[in-house]
């Protein structure tokens, strides 16, 4: 991948949270930067200030949502000189179509919502 749809998707991917409850989408947008490999499993998510300033969300909205993916077993946080939130290896195995529950499936379907349009936009600008 070559320098400029990187950054293209990397301005894609780090817009502001828009609509809807910021904590869900803020918490769906770390989810993408994973699964698009922004940040690889091992690698450290940037800063919370950082993740507030790009998503135009409060510093707790953020802190919120690494805690729900902590949670769900996305990311670990590491305190100390080397700390941060880190991406676990490996990242977990999306569930199938059988295996979701009719509870989650508004949750892939907003993540979907997420996930396509930027997929599109992005295919869209390669030649």
């Amino acid at each position: 991948m070559t320098e400029a749809p990187l950054d293209d998707l990397r301005r894609a991917v780090y817009r502001p949270v828009r609509s809807g409850n910021a904590l869900e989408d803020t918490t769906a947008r770390i989810v993408q930067t994973v699964r698009l490999g922004l940040v690889a499993p091992g690698e450290s998510l940037p800063a919370e200030r950082e993740l507030a300033a790009m998503y135009g969300v409060s510093r707790d909205t953020v802190r919120e949502a690494i805690r729900e993916l902590s949670d769900a077993g996305w990311l670990e946080t590491r305190r100390g000189r080397y700390g941060g939130t880190f991406v676990v290896d490996p990242v977990p195995r999306p569930a199938g179509p059988a295996e979701v529950a009719a509870g989650e499936l508004d949750d892939v379907i907003a993540l979907r919502g997420v996930l396509e349009p930027g997929a599109a936009w992005a295919a869209a600008g390669r030649t």
